[in-house]
């Protein structure tokens, strides 16, 4: 799978937010958006599959944990289309993962047990056009 973007180093916090904006493919057969330490150490894989494997319309979700992959959950709901657009957020909380795509949301547990989400990767079947960070809104005083 084709490696749209690699950033390594960060400091997301809880409470912080990764914006991903892109256009999928018009024949994309899936793409990926991993948070967590490294390669190693994925606090979240996020995986939709239009056509992957024995996977049609999908979305499998995971975590690793010193190189080894967890169970695979598959979500019942489907919001992207071939060649449209991709917008997701993913809000890091201390405990999980919020995933807020087209509407729906999804809440997957921090299973890898992170405090600091420092590396995001995007791969696959996808023209990234945004990936941007942003902090928690501040409280009112």
């Amino acid at each position: 799978m084709e490696t749209k973007l690699i950033a390594t180093h960060l400091q997301l916090l809880h409470g912080d937010t990764v914006l991903v904006n892109g256009r999928c493919w018009e024949d994309a057969k899936s793409f990926v958006v991993n948070l967590g330490q490294d390669c190693e150490n994925v606090v979240l894989h996020f995986n939709p599959r239009f056509n992957y494997r024995t996977d049609v319309n999908v979305i499998v979700c995971n975590f690793k944990k010193l190189g080894k992959w967890g169970k695979e959950e598959r979500l019942n709901f489907f919001p992207f289309e071939q060649g449209g657009k991709v917008k997701i957020s993913f809000t890091f909380l201390s405990s999980e993962i919020k995933v807020l795509a087209e509407g729906h949301e999804y809440i997957f547990p921090n299973r890898v047990g992170l405090d600091v989400i420092s590396y995001i990767a995007v791969q696959g079947d996808i023209n990234l056009r945004v990936l941007k960070l942003v902090p928690p809104r501040p409280v009112d005083e």
